[in-house]
């Protein structure tokens, strides 16, 4: 393997994990202050932010080329190629990808918990929570951070289960696209 093609791996890993942290952590809490205090100027500048993050993201994926070539991070080295033993491109994608899915179990498991917790106590309890209680845990009715806690653990989840599928879809050649540009040119 180059270094080229580590550091490209590398930052299609680091795009991957900061658009999902990003869409499912930053959209829903801006999400929850434009429903808390609508304004028109609030909700073009959270749409104009989400809009730049995907756009940073998007770059990161599909223009690492770019990226390492303006960078210039794959110069300088004594040797061109890394010596890896068995490790492949698709095998470091792998391990990636197993690295944030279990990020985002371990990251969202304790809050989807807390929640689900409160959401049953709210419910079971005649006096529901008392005082104390929503001082230490918050508010029993987080229904949306309770959704974002269960729809990361399913995301993670889905990363564990499907890292072989997603890392080969990642590590494709867009061999199909290039010609598509070429001819319509």
């Amino acid at each position: 393997m180059t270094k080229k093609d580590f550091f490209r791996i590398l930052i299609k890993l680091f795009g991957i994990y900061a658009l999902i942290l990003s869409l499912f952590t930053y959209i829903p809490s801006n999400i929850s202050y434009i429903t808390y205090q609508f304004e028109p100027i609030n909700l073009i500048y959270v749409f104009g932010f989400t809009a730049l993050i995907i756009g940073v993201y998007i770059l990161l994926i599909r223009q690492t080329d770019r990226i390492i070539n303006l960078l210039k991070i794959d110069k300088g080295f004594d040797d061109e190629r890394i010596i890896l033993g068995e490790l492949n491109a698709v095998k470091i994608l792998q391990l990636g990808l197993i690295i944030i899915g279990g990020f985002l179990i371990i990251d969202y498991l304790p809050n989807f918990l807390n929640y689900t917790f409160l959401a049953f106590k709210g419910q079971v309890s005649p006096s529901g929570l008392n005082y104390m209680e929503q001082v230490q845990f918050g508010s029993p009715t987080d229904y949306l951070n309770w959704f974002v806690s269960g729809f990361n653990l399913i995301l993670g989840y889905l990363l564990l289960t499907n890292y072989l599928r997603i890392a080969k879809w990642l590590n494709r050649k867009d061999k199909n696209v290039g010609q598509q540009r070429l001819t319509s040119k």
